[in-house]
């Protein structure tokens, strides 16, 4: 097959990286931590202007992204000739060689063109057309690596992104065994961001579950970036220099601070979760530091003067039922009622849920758990008097 030589990628170009609904600031401040200067945030997107190797940064570093992808162009579009031409317009050839599996997918809302499948196969087929003149080919081969290209087309404006990222960035890779109800590694890393948690300071989960909280709390205290050590969709990419990826993971690894010791704690009344909560734990590599025992909720009390918790409790949906999350919720608050000085963040899409703990919250926060609405609820600690 000809037209296979090395060619690399543009030295730079756009990183968009996306998240869910409701975190974009936690993001940002993540962005803004890792390249040190200030990058938008808008529609669920941080756009910045990147590099090969950030790019890699991105991928291994960032707790709460969804997918990191190379935007390569945005263009009105409010016919099928207008979609295909500004499909054209854009350099595919500067990032997709020529045996390049191309695979597309899309979104259309607000916009004149609405049938999502149309769409996709009228950008396949001119990213083909501009590949095919750019190599001389009369078709695409498609032996190659998979590059998969979004589209999202929204009032009417058509925008391109080339996904990095393969497998969405909450498949950290130490959560092989499911438990009931689990709450995604990005939202739990954004919900305790969000929080006071800090790696000094006592931290609880008192519904833990298969341990994500224990998990992600335990990476963030010790700096271990989240996805270091998995693979992503870039490292097949033939014309994007490995060493980028190296660079990026020696540079994540020396950055880690194994020599801090933080106070994690996780209880569930089920024995088979504390075991997979200890399991998971073990996979990530912090079993050291995560602690975890079978114990009711109504049996929790802190150990430490100050502390934080942070919750996914029953909904009383896929677990338990209604009364029964309830009372757990009563359980909870009656359980704190003697810590002034911890914290305490919740989330449940129970609109009553200050009742049932027993206290109005000092803030809340709308997110989304499985795409179902529900509040993030901060309860801030005591200020201690002199």
């Amino acid at each position: 097959m000809k037209n296979l030589k090395h060619f690399e990628f543009p030295d730079t170009f756009t990183i968009s990286v996306s998240c869910a609904s409701g975190i974009e600031s936690v993001l940002k401040k993540e962005i803004v931590r890792l390249v040190g200067t200030d990058a938008p945030a808008i529609n669920g997107r941080v756009e910045l202007d990147g590099y090969p190797e950030l790019l890699a940064k991105c991928n291994i570093n960032l707790r709460t992204a969804d997918r990191v992808y190379i935007k390569t162009g945005e263009y009105k579009a409010e016919t099928f000739d207008e979609l295909f031409d500004a499909v054209k317009t854009v350099a595919w050839e500067n990032f997709i060689p020529s045996d390049g599996n191309v695979y597309v997918d899309g979104k259309c809302v607000k916009s004149t063109l609405f049938a999502t499948s149309d769409c996709q196969r009228i950008v396949k087929k001119a990213i083909a057309d501009r590949l095919c003149d750019k190599y001389g080919l009369l078709r695409l081969p498609e032996s190659g690596s998979i590059y998969k290209v979004n589209f999202y087309l929204f009032k009417n404006v058509v925008s391109f992104y080339l996904d990095t990222s393969g497998t969405g960035l909450h498949k950290r890779g130490y959560r092989d065994k499911v438990g009931i109800a689990p709450i995604k590694e990005t939202l739990c890393a954004a919900m305790l961001l969000m929080s006071d948690f800090y790696k000094t300071r006592p931290f609880a989960d008192p519904f833990c579950g298969s341990g994500t909280f224990l998990i992600e709390s335990a990476f963030i205290a010790q700096n271990i970036a989240p996805n270091i050590g998995r693979k992503f969709a870039f490292n097949e990419w033939r014309n994007l220099d490995s060493r980028f990826y190296k660079m990026a993971t020696e540079q994540a690894k020396d950055n880690e601070d194994r020599s801090v010791k933080p106070d994690i704690r996780g209880f569930d009344a089920d024995k088979k979760a504390v075991e997979l909560a200890l399991y998971h734990a073990k996979r990530a590599g912090v079993d050291g530091v995560v602690k975890a025992a079978v114990s009711p909720v109504k049996y929790f009390t802190t150990w430490a003067e100050r502390g934080t918790v942070v919750t996914n409790p029953p909904y009383g949906e896929r677990v338990y039922g209604k009364s029964d999350a309830e009372r757990c919720y009563t359980e909870l608050g009656a359980a704190l009622k003697n810590s002034p000085f911890w914290s305490c963040f919740v989330i449940t899409p129970h609109k009553g849920f200050e009742k049932y703990f027993g206290k109005k919250c000092d803030r809340i926060k709308k997110l989304y758990n499985a795409e179902k609405e529900c509040g993030y609820y901060f309860y801030y600690p005591e200020k201690e008097t002199e």
